[in-house]
């Protein structure tokens, strides 16, 4: 059984970021899922499902039908909290990002969990002047943003990576879905692959109807047989996604403490 989405994004490093987040709950089901520019969607039949974050919901639900879409709330996770938590009281923290929107619901997390020791300074280089970015990066001592932008993609490249000091410390964040969101997909999920295992069901019962009703002895051993191996296979498959989903819930929760947290396999063989 297999599952076609598509995972949207303003751009294909925003679709990037959501996919990552969508494969740390779903593993292998997602092995084979496109990226999309949501503007550039044309065709609503290319996938089953369409994902994207929060930020492309509204744009999204314009092109494709709101019972194929699933809208995941990216979030940091604890880990990146703890850390940021870690730097001493009274310094300035930069927060880059592509725009000041995202970097501000940023500082307000922080003070939710009540990180208000340091200054945070807003670092939107996409609305900024490039001079007025280089200004913020040579005095930055504490950098945070989201980890592809902190990272080689763009902070760690030129232009920026000229002004970073040599003792900046960065903090990527690595996002993951809300558990609220992360169940609403995986409930999805599970609803596609049981009515995909119904109406599979169904044609082999009528495969089987008919096989009997035949009067032809050979063809008909022929024919049940056939039917056996398909619902044996079904089975299988079947028995496979009910452990996938079992693990998906698993380490929805795991990720909003750490998105590398290893999840031991209790269903594998030795």
């Amino acid at each position: 059984m297999k599952l076609n989405i598509a995972v949207a994004g303003s751009n294909t490093m925003n679709a990037e970021e959501v996919l990552d987040a969508v494969r740390l709950i779903l593993g292998n089901l997602v092995r084979d899922a496109m990226l999309v520019i949501t503007k550039e969607i044309t065709d609503t039949n290319m996938a089953d499902l369409f994902i994207c974050a929060t930020t492309q919901a509204e744009e999204l639900a314009k092109r494709v039908p709101s019972n194929k879409i699933i809208v995941l709330d990216l979030q940091p996770t604890s880990q990146f909290f703890v850390e940021v938590a870690r730097i001493p009281v009274g310094q300035t923290v930069y927060v880059f990002n592509s725009n000041s929107k995202y970097a501000k619901r940023l500082v307000e997390s922080c003070h939710r969990v009540g990180i208000r020791e340091v200054e945070f300074i807003l670092l939107g280089y996409e609305e900024l002047s490039e001079q007025k970015v280089a200004a913020s990066l040579r005095n930055a001592k504490y950098i945070i943003g989201i980890a592809k932008q902190v990272g080689e993609t763009i902070l760690l490249s030129p232009p920026y990576a000229d002004f970073l000091r040599t003792d900046v410390h960065i903090i990527g964040i690595h996002r993951v879905a809300s558990m609220q969101s992360a169940c609403l997909l995986i409930q999805w999920s599970a609803a596609y692959f049981q009515q995909t295992v119904t109406r599979q069901v169904a044609m082999l019962t009528t495969k089987l109807r008919q096989a009997v009703v035949q009067n032809q002895a050979n063809d008909e051993i022929g024919d049940l047989s056939c039917i056996a191996n398909e619902l044996e296979r079904l089975l299988t498959e079947s028995n496979q996604l009910i452990f996938t989903m079992h693990d998906a819930v698993m380490k929805s929760f795991a990720n909003q403490i750490s998105p590398h947290i290893t999840m031991v396999d209790y269903y594998k063989k030795c």
